[in-house]
């Protein structure tokens, strides 16, 4: 009696001490993320203004507001004179303004705003230099829904003569209503279509299913609206010289939509609408358009121009347009390999899902600036279009284009161990391009984490020893980046790894600043990121090396760069603590691996994996998808049959599910179009029911999981699943 009373007591003891261990754990994992969180995120940049030599800067400043659960946007101003700046007290931004847009004299601000009491309701704000202001109300005005504001369509651009503004809204629907009310007024009927359904543009564009151009005279508040032939959904439009009318891109939506966001191959065209609304299609073909931009002169128009289907990144050719004669050539061509460009570097070709900055071209009108993937750095480059020479502007990690303006350029520079600084710098003249890496002027200051020295990275590269089922592409390298110390100090224990293999899988994790992996080695683990063959900024036979063998050309990259990093670091990593973290394709290659390698990793973090091909072929808003990576063609009307499909599942997770007896949380957002919460939920299931420790976390978001409240629970949650198993 007495020993069990004693045992009893002790197992209390230690149930009590084991909570107060846990509490201590949760208060040191929030405390650390708090502090990861204070460093800004640059939203956006632009040069306001210059004038005898002195430069105005704006930069729109991301950060997690904890108090509302939301990303505040904060706006900084800053003078540049030479070496000297000035900046500005920050103002907060209403988080209600969807788009904003300055007139090129700076006289007028354009805003879309949503109100504050009634979120259906949006509203045009015009405000005057002298503080004057015109609204219109958009609702009452009744001439079309919804404006867009996302990166996929939206535009907000003032008229040459800043008398216009033009923007894109979701096209005017009837009244729809029940058969038994009564039809009012003169309009179409809209009894019985309540419950029609309308092909929407998948993932990330709930509502958007028709889009119009929409023009606001200002001065008299007139509004027009013009919609496209053909169910064409116009976007990114942007005014012609004089009142010649706009350059916009027309998505074409037939046969169906397919999903739009993160999917830069999807059919669209180039084209002309005049100040009557005339559409006129401009480009030639059968390809991907996006991101035209006028030359200064408005002799030119630049614009991206890509293969439609296969993989939904790719490389793209940059293609120049006379106007308004409409003679077309290419600039800038697709990149198989490599090319070499002045000075003796080496260019890989244009990626990227952004497209070009709504600013690129400089004064003369015959060079343009854009960035991109080179190997694992975003690089920015001037090409002069009309002799093809392409310059490479180097930079110690990577440098991203954020504007340019009367030949000054503004971008983003950051290392996976050092937060963004803001860069200006004025583009040399011709031929002289490469000097501007010496006199770039730093706007914002040099950011430090707390805990993280700068010097904590490292990269490398290298060939897989296993040979590719296509020999074609054996020699593509897989290019490493590590996050952690290279040393560690006397007596300091070895640090556990992560592995983040990046989603896509037509991506790259870039040396640049990321918040998420920046709080794991403020807790002192390590990252490694491998871009396995498939990534961008390899040439194109580097994207071209994945379809048809995912679930094993890139489950072996990873791996294999895994075993690098613990052999290059054995005296910091500890090879018995190894983790596994990643979402979408990322979350497919950490529950491959954990399958594959069932002894190797301690336990899985996946965020909307994708578990099984074959049942997400039928549910996604990408359903090429499916097709193109486990290397079939895709068409509209195909029906996988039971070969295809068979092949889906043998590439997918669920097929090796019996070998995997890691610790697997999964992260799964319940509105996800892209990777629909089944494919977590009945992988989930399968875990249990081999007994594998398992917990599914279901959250009111979409794929990226990137609602601040989503995000704080699911990489906590992350770090306690990992700090669970990392004691183990």
């Amino acid at each position: 009696m007495t020993n069990c009373f004693l045992g009893s007591r002790i197992l209390q003891t230690l149930h009590q001490q084991s909570k107060f261990c846990h509490s201590k754990m949760v208060d040191s994992v929030v405390a650390a993320y708090k502090e990861v969180a204070k460093i800004p995120i640059v939203k956006a940049a632009k040069i306001l203004n210059v004038e005898d030599n002195e430069v105005s800067v704006q930069v729109n400043w991301s950060v997690r507001n904890f108090a509302t659960m939301e990303n505040a946007i904060n706006s900084s101003d800053y003078l540049v004179r030479g070496e000297k700046i000035t900046t500005m007290p920050p103002v907060p931004v209403n988080k209600n303004i969807m788009l904003s847009q300055r007139s090129s004299s700076g006289k007028r601000l354009a805003c879309v705003v949503t109100s504050e009491k009634e979120k259906e309701e949006q509203h045009v704000m015009v405000v005057e230099d002298d503080g004057s202001l015109f609204t219109i109300d958009l609702k009452a005005a009744n001439k079309h829904g919804k404006v867009y504001a996302d990166p996929e369509f939206s535009c907000l651009e003032w008229s040459p003569d800043e008398k216009m503004i033009v923007y894109v809204a979701e096209k005017k629907r009837i009244k729809a209503t029940s058969f038994l009310m009564p039809h009012e007024g003169e309009g179409e009927d809209g009894r019985g279509q309540e419950y029609v359904h309308l092909n929407e543009w998948g993932e990330q564009l709930e509502g958007k299913h028709q889009s119009v151009v929409c023009i606001l005279k200002v001065d008299s508040g007139e509004l027009m609206t013009h919609a496209l032939p053909d169910e064409l959904c116009p976007g990114q439009l942007v005014w012609g010289p004089g009142e010649s009318g706009l350059f916009g891109v027309a998505f074409v939506s037939k046969p169906y939509r397919l999903g739009l966001v993160y999917c830069p191959n999807r059919e669209s065209r180039l084209f002309h609408m005049d100040m009557e609304g005339r559409y006129t299609q401009i480009s030639q073909g059968y390809s991907n358009i996006r991101s035209p931009r006028l030359s200064p002169d408005g002799s030119r128009i630049g614009f991206l121009r890509s293969t439609v289907g296969g993989p939904h990144a790719k490389s793209a050719q940059l293609c120049i347009m006379s106007w308004p004669s409409k003679e077309e050539k290419v600039a800038v061509d697709v990149v198989v390999r490599e090319r070499k460009i002045e000075e003796g570097y080496s260019f890989k070709g244009i990626y990227g899902y952004s497209g070009l900055p709504s600013r690129c071209w400089l004064s003369d009108s015959k060079r343009l600036l854009f960035s991109s993937y080179k190997f694992d750095t975003i690089v920015t480059y001037v090409v002069n279009v009309d002799s093809g020479a392409i310059t490479e502007l180097t930079h110690l990690g990577s440098l991203n284009l954020l504007d340019v303006y009367q030949d000054w350029m503004l971008a983003d520079n950051s290392l996976i161990s050092q937060p963004s600084t803001v860069l200006l710098g004025h583009v040399p003249g011709e031929g002289q391009e490469s000097t501007i890496k010496n006199n770039f002027i730093k706007v914002t200051p040099r950011r430090e984490v707390p805990g993280i020295p700068n010097h904590y990275r490292s990269g490398w590269s290298f060939v897989n020893e296993v040979p590719h089922p296509d020999p074609k592409y054996s020699d593509i390298p897989v290019s490493v980046i590590y996050y952690g110390p290279a040393y560690l100090e006397e007596g300091a224990p070895k640090r556990p790894l992560i592995c983040w293999p990046h989603g896509g899988p037509h991506s790259t994790i870039a040396n640049m600043f990321y918040f998420e992996p920046t709080f794991f080695v403020k807790l002192g683990y390590s990252v490694v990121f491998p871009n396995y063959r498939g990534s961008l900024g390899f040439g194109e036979d580097g994207v071209n090396a994945l379809p048809g063998y995912v679930g094993d050309v890139d489950v072996s990259d990873v791996h294999t760069a895994v075993v690098s990093c613990l052999n290059r670091f054995k005296d910091v990593l500890d090879p018995s603590q190894v983790f596994l973290c990643g979402g979408s394709h990322g979350g497919f290659l950490v529950t491959h691996l954990a399958a594959k390698y069932p002894d190797f990793y301690k336990a899985v973090s996946a965020r909307n994996p994708v578990t099984s091909i074959s049942g997400l072929v039928n549910v996604t808003d990408i359903p090429d998808w499916s097709f193109v990576e486990a290397g079939f063609p895709f068409e509209p009307e195909k029906v996988a049959d039971a070969s295809i499909l068979a092949k889906m599942l043998e590439v997918s997770p669920l097929n090796c599910v019996d070998n995997l007896k890691t610790p697997t949380l999964f992260l799964v957002g319940k509105n996800d179009a892209r990777v629909p919460p089944s494919q977590s939920f009945h992988f989930h299931k399968m875990l249990l029911a081999r007994g594998v420790d398992t917990k599914l976390l279901l959250y009111e978001d979409c794929h990226s999981l990137r609602k601040t409240n989503v995000e704080i629970d699911s990489v906590i949650n992350t770090a306690l699943w990992f700090e669970k198993y990392r004691q183990k």
